[in-house]
């Protein structure tokens, strides 16, 4: 084998027929790495120590430029070939990355839409609870007539709305309150007056017993006697206006007395706030 030591870098590299291969780029242990400014696939060719023949100025080698080249074109084919499917697993990878990033992202995105969502939902639910009765005094029992009145009145729900009272009947044939009325009257009549803008009916409903022309009159004199009745409480005549309903409309059936006595009803509805 020559001496590696009298290899130089830019020495002509030149084959057994004369061709020259390219110019020395440095030497290692068992080979020559050539310059790339000769090679046509721009990759560095290498050639073996062992194929060197002698070294004067250039470095003559024992094997044609064919012959160099092919071996050295394999090799750099193999080569190429190594860097490409380098090149393809680094993009392989880079999309991969891509594809979960993007995934991430439309995830995140998912659950903001969610969340949102579960905020609007809170905020409805507590804009339909959270209003402000305007009822001094004693509270209201939850889920009574006045106390439902109450807390529509805050809102803005729609108009009109009805009421129909708790405790608000009559006798059969008559238009007279009775004594066990007046702590639903009394509650009302607070509640009106916290809104002295609101506009009401009262309406007066009969059980099925007797004429109708009649039951109509009878309706019409209940209504008028709890208008009264909260005109007594404070509430001016002119907010609320008296109607009759008669017989219509029964809310049990007239075949019993308890029936009867729940057709015996009276109804409020707001009109206005």
């Amino acid at each position: 084998m020559v001496d590696r030591s009298q290899i130089r870098q830019h020495m002509d590299v030149i084959a057994s027929d004369g061709e020259l291969i390219g110019k020395v780029d440095e030497v290692d242990a068992t080979r020559i790495k050539l310059t790339k400014q000769n090679a046509t696939d721009d990759h560095h060719h290498y050639i073996d120590l062992a194929d060197v023949a002698r070294i004067d100025e250039h470095v003559h080698l024992s094997r044609t430029r064919t012959a160099v080249l092919g071996g050295a074109g394999h090799a750099a084919t193999h080569a190429a070939a190594g860097t490409g499917a380098a090149m393809a697993g680094d993009k392989l990878l880079w999309w991969l990355l891509g594809g979960l990033a993007l995934l991430a992202l439309i995830f995140a995105l998912t659950q903001c839409d969610q969340d949102d969502d579960r905020a609007v939902v809170r905020d409805d639910a507590v804009a339909t609870e959270v209003v402000t009765p305007r009822v001094a005094g004693a509270p209201l029992r939850t889920g009574s007539l006045a106390y439902e009145l109450d807390r529509f009145l805050a809102s803005e729900d729609g108009l009109p709305r009805t009421f129909t009272f708790d405790q608000v009947n009559f006798d059969s044939g008559t238009a007279t309150l009775r004594e066990a009325d007046r702590g639903d009257l009394d509650d009302i009549a607070r509640v009106l007056a916290a809104y002295p803008d609101s506009r009401a009916a009262i309406v007066g409903y009969t059980d099925a017993k007797g004429p109708a022309a009649t039951n109509r009159e009878l309706g019409g004199d209940r209504a008028r006697a709890v208008v009264a009745a909260l005109g007594q409480r404070g509430i001016v005549a002119d907010r609320i206006e008296a109607r009759t309903g008669g017989e219509a409309e029964p809310v049990a059936t007239n075949a019993s007395s308890d029936g009867r006595f729940e057709n015996r009803r009276t109804e409020l509805i707001i009109l206005k706030r």
